[in-house]
């Protein structure tokens, strides 16, 4: 075998260590609320409307008075016959998200053949995820030869924050590979000059970044000033007639923008709390950390965490020893405005609107090639020796973090399939499910239910219900009601108020505390009014199988 059918087995091999790693994650059952909006988004179901606005003929969500079987509720994030087509998904993606509609659309495509399991949502960000390698690759050998492309594809087949987002029905993973396509068809612009087909990728992959993810712009920016500085062969007159068809080419959907942010949203404002100056001052460099960190909402280790700091700040201190101005060359600087932009340009963003948004890491996520990148030229640049122990040390720091993206569900606060079997568990023919969310939350619960009782949903943000006469019909005639408190963005539950002053509550089960996810069983009638039809009516709640038992009953005051 020669070296290069030797370099190339170990990097066929070590994209199939890292396709294993992500198709393993992807297959596991348990959607968050996010990922169960975009099978909506991508089906043509909008979610977050006024109710006002509701059309249910265009699959709008609509919140009925009376309960419906979960099956009802599963068709939002489902395929209708005859199939919803662009136009509905578009009109979906204005009147719920903030985000273009791109992503959306292209899940449309494949859900069509993939369908809409959880597996087939995740893999499709997977497949995405796994496409970046080739391109890293390339790039980790432009911007440092083969040990940085090494270095390069190493932690991000490994890296835990990587990893958990490659498998997440969200866009970000997308981002990735059109960045990369960006990039690296900026620097082949510059070696080759105003090649048609160069052009044409470099404004493709521009024009379906922007159609994806407004913070994309960002990533943009950053190539379209580096062309600008250093057109090399790429006469600056191709590079503004480029700008121009991205500029015409989005333009039929940035025309709405306006429209789109004014507009009223279920989770309308949630992100509407400025940064405090301590934030602001704090907020690019933990989300530069974020790209490197072994930790994160997927969870990991404090103390492997602080090693791995040291071990960056180490291997820092040891590539400045060999000089600065090699790490600021002609095209690494792309690189490094690449990163810079991501970080930035989140906060640039808060700063303008009075928003928080630099406190979420997933923003800054079109940054992470490039640190992935960097991270590699970094590892070398160090003398040949301490190349392999840097990069294992760095991945043995990550090991704590892995184990428990592997080990936990992901947004462990939004189990829906656990509160689907505590529920299918406990309720029988005559209970009703009452959920206490907003419409992504509902049909969360109800996509893993397999329960005989109807589930209704309370939005309090929809204004559609009212404690006294909805409780009262909801209730009527019901042998026990289950409440579930689920991703309610904080919003006090009526039901529940109802519920304790007109009820009996027999258990509950808080399945995570902050934010507050639980379910409570009551007992809506008196006893012996329904202790003939229903004989199990004032039993406590039973436990779902592995689970802790609940508290011993006891009765609202």
């Amino acid at each position: 075998m020669t070296p290069r059918h030797r370099i190339t087995a170990f990097v066929l091999l070590l994209v199939f260590v890292a396709a294993l790693l992500r198709i393993g994650l992807a297959v596991r059952p348990g959607l968050w609320v996010d990922e169960v909006f975009s099978l909506a988004m991508a089906t043509g179901h909008s979610l977050e409307h006024p109710a006002a606005e509701a059309n249910p003929e265009l699959g709008d969500y609509v919140e009925p008075s009376e309960p419906l079987p979960a099956s009802t509720w599963r068709k939002y994030a489902e395929h209708e016959n005859p199939l919803a087509g662009v136009d509905r998904v578009v009109r979906a993606v204005l009147l719920s998200d903030t985000s273009p509609p791109l992503y959306y659309v292209l899940l449309n495509l494949w859900t069509r053949v993939a369908g809409t399991s959880d597996a087939a949502l995740r893999l499709f960000s997977t497949l995405w995820a796994l496409l970046c390698f080739p391109l890293l690759w390339v790039l980790g050998r432009e911007i440092g030869g083969r040990r940085a492309a090494w270095a390069t594809c190493i932690f991000y087949a490994f890296s835990p924050v990587a990893l958990y987002y490659a498998t997440e029905g969200r866009m970000y993973s997308l981002l990735w590979f059109l960045g990369l396509l960006l990039i690296w068809s900026s620097l082949l612009l510059t070696r080759r000059g105003p090649h048609p087909r160069l052009l044409v990728l470099w404004i493709a992959s521009a024009a379906a970044g922007l159609l994806s993810h407004y913070f994309f712009a960002f990533v943009w920016l950053a190539a379209l000033c580096w062309l600008a500085l250093y057109p090399g062969r790429l006469p600056r007159l191709h590079l503004a007639a480029a700008t121009m068809v991205v500029g015409l080419l989005i333009l039929p959907w940035y025309l709405l923008l306006p429209e789109s942010l004014g507009r009223w949203r279920v989770t309308a404002g949630w992100l509407d709390y400025p940064l405090t100056l301590k934030q602001a001052l704090t907020a690019p460099f933990l989300l530069a950390w974020s790209f490197l960190s072994g930790s994160g909402i997927w969870g990991g280790s404090k103390w492997d965490n602080q090693l791995a700091a040291l071990l960056y700040a180490l291997l820092i201190l040891l590539v400045l020893r060999r000089g600065v101005r090699p790490l600021l060359s002609e095209r690494r600087r792309l690189f490094w405005l690449w990163l810079f932009a991501a970080v930035l340009g989140v906060l640039a963003f808060d700063l303008l609107r009075g928003t928080n948004a630099s406190l979420m890491a997933r923003y800054a996520l079109p940054g992470l090639p490039a640190a992935m990148l960097l991270a590699g030229l970094g590892i070398s640049r160090l003398p040949r020796r301490t190349q392999a122990p840097f990069l294992l040390g760095i991945l043995l720091c990550w090991t704590p973090g892995l184990a428990d993206i592997f080990r936990w569900p992901p947004r462990m606060w939004q189990p829906f399939p656990e509160v689907a079997e505590r529920l299918t568990a406990w309720t029988r023919p005559g209970d009703v499910i009452i959920v206490h969310s907003i419409p992504s939350g509902v049909l969360g619960v109800a996509r893993y239910q397999d329960s005989p009782a109807p589930l209704a949903s309370w939005v309090p943000q929809l204004g559609q219900r009212d404690s006294a006469s909805d409780m009262a019909a909801l209730t009527a005639g019901r042998c026990r009601v289950a409440l579930v408190k689920i991703h309610d963005l904080g919003e006090p539950s009526p039901a529940e108020l109802w519920l304790r002053e007109h009820a009996t509550l027999a258990g509950e089960h808080r399945l995570h505390s902050d934010p507050v996810t639980e379910i409570l069983y009551f007992l809506p009638a008196p006893a012996g009014r329904s202790a003939t039809r229903c004989p199990a009516w004032n039993t406590p709640a039973p436990t779902a199988p592995g689970t802790p038992a609940p508290p011993a009953p006891h009765t609202a005051g």
